[in-house]
């Protein structure tokens, strides 16, 4: 099982903190293809607009959206605050 954390504007979007995904393995974007599909976050999810750490490391240092996630990682996906 797969843990997903959710923080920020996403938590509130989906209306959940945590979502557990039962997969042995999955890369990121299949991870991001389904939270947009199944909670409707398309506008949300861009990866421009969210920051994501896998085990508490930032995943573009893991591969990116190619990273590689697998049974017991924690993902947490962080909306990124925009002001002016």
């Amino acid at each position: 099982m797969i843990t997903i954390d959710l923080r920020g504007g996403i938590r509130k979007s989906a209306g959940l903190s945590q979502i557990f995904l039962e997969k042995e393995r999955a890369s990121l974007n299949e991870i991001i293809d389904y939270l947009a599909r199944r909670y409707n976050l398309n506008h949300q999810i861009m990866s421009n607009e969210i920051m994501v750490a896998i085990n508490g490391v930032d995943s573009s240092i893991l591969g990116g959206g190619e990273a590689r996630i697998s049974s017991g990682d924690i993902v947490t996906i962080l909306t990124v605050v925009h002001g002016g």
